[in-house]
């Protein structure tokens, strides 16, 4: 994917150093319970900022992970969409 991916306006967002507590109060009766991002799940929600590309995030998990971006864009791109179907981002 080439678009900008972006954080769905009225999300709750608490963030320490290793983890985010996300909750999505646009859809807040069918959510009911926060979602937490730990390793890399984290690690690829901190990247999306509205100004960062999916492609843009394989390059910098793949060299933060040093491993081949093929190796790891399956994964960010699954995850990407599972986030999409939760309604927390928009790409």
């Amino acid at each position: 994917m080439t678009h900008l991916l972006i954080r769905t306006p009225g999300l709750a967002e608490v963030t320490a150093d290793d983890h985010a507590t996300v909750l999505n109060l646009p859809r807040i009766e069918e959510q009911q319970v926060p979602y937490v991002f730990e390793g890399t799940a984290f690690d690829i929600w901190a990247r999306i900022d509205g100004m960062t590309t999916e492609e843009q995030i394989v390059a910098e998990l793949a060299e933060a992970y040093e491993t081949e971006p093929a190796v790891i864009a399956p994964e960010v791109r699954a995850f990407v969409a599972q986030l999409a179907e939760l309604g927390l981002v928009q790409a």
